[in-house]
């Protein structure tokens, strides 16, 4: 994009050691000139107080007035933000740069040549910058018609001013608060539901018990139980009988061996007519061979 003027010039985003001019000599010395501090509390780097998504901040008061608490820097679209979150993609920050006044000759220049352009039809670079008097900065993004809109549709809802936007985030909060309650609430019916679903179970065994007992004969149902009592009086009188028994040994016998004697007994005779000795004769013939 070219500018008119002899020591008009242009660099890219962020560039502050950057050099260049239409004569090519010299260099180019950005300032910083003292800032003024804005009379409103309410001012974020953003917006004007009370202009949130209605109002956004001029990058003449961006980099030129200063909020107590914020350091304000503008971005390559025209946007007026915390420096902060300008560090990792490059910006104007207001300690290093100063915006040029309406009347500086130089800025006007440019301003005229790129107003020129985007009603022409001619794409003009968003971050396009211009090096005015005294080494000051105006960018093609904060001169353009429009800037304020785009800066409104970028950061907030479509068609929304300030009081819109603010019933519609009361409208979301209120939303999800109404979500919220309604998964508590839901928590506890769940929570009622099972506790009925125990109790109804518990009650539905107690009644098949009890159908069981009436269903039983009624003869088994009456019998009279055994009395184990005279058992029992007899298991105890036998354990107390050891046990007196075995607390009145006070040594224990040891096991003797008795000798008997290795002679056969002698056999003995009946007497009477039931056993006699057979003589000689009475023997069988022995038989020869």
């Amino acid at each position: 994009m070219s500018s008119s003027g002899s020591n008009s010039s242009e660099t890219d985003v962020g560039s502050v050691n950057a050099t260049s001019s239409a004569s090519d000599t010299g260099s180019i010395v950005f300032t910083s000139a003292p800032k003024t501090e804005s009379s409103n509390s309410g001012d974020s780097c953003t917006w004007y107080s009370g202009g949130i998504c209605s109002n956004p901040r001029s990058c003449s008061d961006c980099l030129n007035v200063a909020i107590p608490g914020q350091d304000c820097a503008i971005s390559a679209y025209g946007e007026c933000m915390n420096s902060y979150m300008q560090s990792s993609v490059g910006g104007y920050p207001m300690d290093r740069f100063t915006y040029c006044s309406s009347d500086d000759s130089l800025c006007s220049a440019c301003r005229a040549n790129w107003t020129s352009d985007d009603s022409a039809g001619v794409y003009v670079e968003p971050n396009a910058m211009c090096v005015g008097e005294s080494g000051c900065i105006c960018i093609a993004s904060c001169e353009l018609p429009g800037r304020d809109g785009n800066i409104v549709d970028n950061w907030c809802i479509p068609a929304l001013d300030g009081s819109q936007f603010r019933l519609v985030a009361g409208l979301i909060a209120g939303t999800i608060g109404l979500f919220v309650l309604a998964t508590v609430l839901t928590k506890r019916q769940l929570a009622r539901r099972q506790r009925q679903d125990v109790e109804d179970r518990e009650a539905r065994n107690a009644a098949r018990a009890a159908v069981r007992e009436a269903r039983r004969p009624a003869g088994l149902a009456h019998l009279p139980q055994l009395s184990l009592s005279g058992w029992s009086d007899m298991r105890e009188k036998l354990v107390s009988s050891e046990q007196s028994q075995l607390a009145g040994e006070s040594t224990t016998m040891k096991p003797t061996l008795t000798r008997t004697s290795t002679t056969p007994p002698a056999a003995s005779l009946e007497e009477g007519d039931g056993y006699r000795p057979m003589s000689p004769s009475e023997h069988p013939p022995r038989r020869e061979l």
